[in-house]
C-alpha cells in the first residue's frame, strides 16, 4: 500500500486547475441533466479530459507527450469555450444585458458604443478588428518565449495562469450571462461596423467558431490580455512593449466594435487583478501536492 502512495503521480498545478473546471460543469450538468442537450455525451467528454490529465503524468515521456503537458490547454480550453453556448443559457436562461446597459449609460450618461461611433472610420476598424482576432495567441507567444529559453519552471507557471484565468471567467459567464451589445444595442447604431479587406472575413470566422455566446461580462479579453501583459514584464520586457501597444489596443477594441460594455472591461480588469493576487499561494499549494505525492 505504502509503495503504491508513493508510486502516485499528481498532475500539474495547470491540469489541476482543468480537473477542477470539468468536475464542477460535471455537477452543474448533474443538477440540470435535462435542460442541457446531450448531457451523456457531454458528461463522457468531460470525464475522457480528467482522465487524460491524469494519466498523462504516467505516460512515458517523448516529443508528443513534453508537448501534451505543456500544450494541452491549447486543446482542452477552446473545446470547453465552445460548449458554453450549449450550457449557459440552459443552466441560467436570465440574460443580464439590460442591467450592464444601465449601468453604463448611468456611468457615462451615454452607451459608450453608440458614442464611439462617430469615430469610426475603415482603416481604425481593420486594424481594432485584426489586434482583436490576436487574443488567443498573445499568451501563447509568451508561453513559446519561455520554452525557447528552456524556462520551465516559468513555462508551468505562467500556464497555469492561462488556464486559471480563463476557467474562473467561464464560470463566472454562468452568473451573469449576457450576449453583448453588438446583439442588444445594434438598433440604435447607425452604421454597422466596416472595415477594409479583412475585418468581415474576421466577424464572420468568430461567428461561426462562438455562435452566440453569452460571455459578455466580465471581458475575458481584457482580464487575459491584462494578464500576459503582467507576466510579459515579469519575464520578458521586450515582449511587453509590443503588448502595451497590442494588448491595450485590444482592451479598446472590444468597446469600440461593441464586443463588450465597458462595464465588462472594468470587470474583466478586476478579475485579472484577483487571479493575479490568488494565483502564487494557489500554485504553491499545487505544487505541495504533487511534492507530497
Amino acid at each position: 500500500m505504502n509503495n503504491k502512495l508513493t508510486e502516485m503521480k499528481i498532475p500539474r498545478p495547470a491540469d489541476l486547475v482543468t480537473i477542477g473546471y470539468q468536475i464542477f460543469i460535471i455537477i452543474a450538468i448533474c443538477f440540470h441533466f435535462f435542460a442541457v442537450p446531450n448531457p451523456g455525451f457531454l458528461l463522457l467528454y468531460h470525464l475522457v479530459i480528467i482522465a487524460f490529465l491524469l494519466w498523462l503524468p504516467y505516460a512515458k515521456t517523448n516529443k508528443v507527450i513534453r508537448w501534451l503537458r505543456t500544450f494541452n490547454p491549447l486543446i482542452i480550453i477552446p473545446t470547453n469555450f465552445d460548449e458554453l453556448h450549449y450550457l449557459v443559457h440552459n443552466l441560467n436562461p436570465v440574460d443580464f444585458d439590460e442591467l450592464l446597459i444601465r449601468i453604463d449609460y448611468a456611468i457615462f450618461g451615454v452607451h459608450p458604443t453608440i458614442w464611439l461611433e462617430q469615430f469610426s472610420n475603415p482603416i481604425l476598424v481593420e486594424y481594432l478588428q485584426i489586434v482583436y482576432a490576436t487574443f488567443y495567441f498573445l499568451p501563447v507567444i509568451l508561453v513559446v518565449i519561455l520554452c525557447r529559453r528552456k524556462e520551465q519552471e516559468n513555462v508551468n507557471f505562467f500556464v497555469y495562469i492561462i488556464v486559471l484565468g480563463f476557467y474562473i471567467s467561464y464560470a463566472t459567464y454562468f452568473l451573469v450571462p449576457a450576449i453583448g451589445p453588438r446583439f442588444t444595442l445594434d438598433h440604435l447604431q447607425i452604421n454597422p461596423v466596416t472595415g477594409l479587406w479583412a475585418t468581415q472575413s474576421i466577424i464572420d470566422t468568430l461567428n461561426f467558431l462562438e455562435s452566440i455566446q453569452r460571455d459578455a461580462f466580465p471581458s475575458g479579453h481584457t482580464e487575459m490580455t491584462i494578464l500576459t501583459m503582467i507576466f510579459a514584464w515579469k519575464f520578458s520586457r521586450k515582449y511587453f512593449w509590443v503588448l502595451s501597444i497590442i494588448g491595450t489596443s485590444l482592451i479598446f477594441s472590444t468597446v469600440f466594435l461593441r464586443y463588450h460594455y465597458v462595464i465588462d472591461v472594468i470587470a474583466g480588469a478586476l478579475l485579472a487583478y484577483i487571479v493575479y493576487l490568488i494565483s502564487e499561494p494557489l500554485y504553491q499549494r499545487l505544487k505541495s501536492l504533487s511534492n507530497k505525492a
